[in-house]
């Protein structure tokens, strides 16, 4: 399913529900992404409203578009990003996902 890159909303607080929205009907969760990705559910929901390299892409990705067709405000017109991000920290890995790990009585 391709996405008119004319459809994304502009306005972060709205871009963020059709965001939800397009993940839904696709079946995928925030929850999910973070599992895949080793993060919190809160990172991946966080990069929907402010700027996150890595998590844009992914969930871009997941849309099927590019992190600067989906957050077109984070990037100048030449396709540069206008916001530094914070790199990547695996030192705490999201835990929640991995089901061996929770105790079965």
């Amino acid at each position: 399913m391709q996405i008119p890159t004319a459809d994304i909303p502009k306005e972060p607080a709205v871009r963020r529900a059709w965001i939800l929205y397009q993940l839904k009907i696709r079946g995928v969760s925030l929850t999910s992404i973070a599992c895949d990705e080793n993060v919190s559910a809160t990172a991946v929901a966080n990069a929907l409203l402010s700027p996150s390299s890595h998590l844009e892409e992914v969930i871009a990705a997941r849309l099927g578009l590019k992190a600067r067709e989906l957050f077109s405000d984070r990037f100048s017109r030449s396709g540069d990003r206008l916001n530094q991000t914070k790199p990547r920290n695996r030192s705490s890995a999201a835990t929640a996902c991995n089901v061996e790990n929770r105790g079965v009585a």
